[in-house]
């Protein structure tokens, strides 16, 4: 897992890629032993013997055939007269029998499991040596993301999107404290002029109130009309000007 999440693609891709397979193939021969293990330990089939109540129940039962037997042979003819068994002979057979059986099925399963434990075995120490080679090669030619060795620049797309949202986030403020500090201006320009006018007014009010009002004038003495002059032709005639 380690070598999987820390492998470094940037420096030397080729080799980072043989290690990226050589994982994959220990991955692989490792499901492999995990399958063999898997039908080793589950799903085998035993065989057992009767348990030992059963066996007695059995033998009894014989005696009591052995019983009905001689009941049935006391009444019947010579030739139809049904032989008698012998309890402990059939009990001991079937044991045998039956031990005989369970134990050659039993010993078939248990081979085939051994045979699956040694190829699940076998798997995790094949997968041993790709696992070892992509190890040897991660080490040696420092493939490692996180080697303190390595000047590597990290870049997280998250932080560098906040970032940058951050940044786009502060020229936008900015703008709007520039507008905001605009309008402040303004509205104080805007105020000092209403202020400026209301003094002006103010003050020529009260010149007015403090202006005495004018003295009279003298009457003007009216001028004498003034003398038309007027251009005289050959034939005269009323555009002959007075002097």
């Amino acid at each position: 897992m380690y070598l999987a999440r820390f492998l470094d693609f940037s420096t030397r891709p080729s080799i980072a890629y043989i290690i990226a397979s050589l994982i994959c193939l220990a991955a692989i021969i490792t499901a492999t032993s995990i399958y063999y293990n898997c039908r080793a330990f589950t799903g085998s089939e035993y065989n057992r013997p009767p348990y030992a109540r059963e066996l007695r129940k059995y033998h009894e039962q014989q005696i009591e055939y052995n019983s009905q037997v001689k009941e049935y042979n006391a009444s019947a003819n010579p030739t139809e007269k049904i032989p008698l068994i012998d309890p402990e002979q059939e009990t001991h057979i079937f044991i045998t029998k039956t031990y005989i059986d369970c134990a050659t099925h039993n010993a078939l399963r248990n081979e085939d499991r051994s045979r699956l434990a040694f190829k699940a075995f076998s798997a995790l120490l094949v997968a041993c040596i790709p696992l070892a080679n992509a190890s040897l090669l991660f080490v040696v030619f420092d493939m490692d993301t996180s080697s303190p060795r390595k000047n590597l620049a990290i870049k997280d797309t998250y932080v560098g999107d906040q970032i940058t949202a951050l940044r786009e986030q502060l020229a936008i403020s900015t703008k709007h404290d520039d507008i905001a500090n605009l309008e402040k201006r303004t509205i104080i320009l805007e105020s000092i002029v209403s202020e400026l006018k209301e003094t002006q007014l103010s003050e020529s009010k009260e010149r007015k109130s403090t202006e005495q009002p004018p003295n009279p004038q003298p009457p003007m003495k009216p001028s004498a009309p003034p003398h038309h002059m007027a251009y005289d032709d050959s034939k005269g005639g009323s555009n002959r000007n007075p002097k």
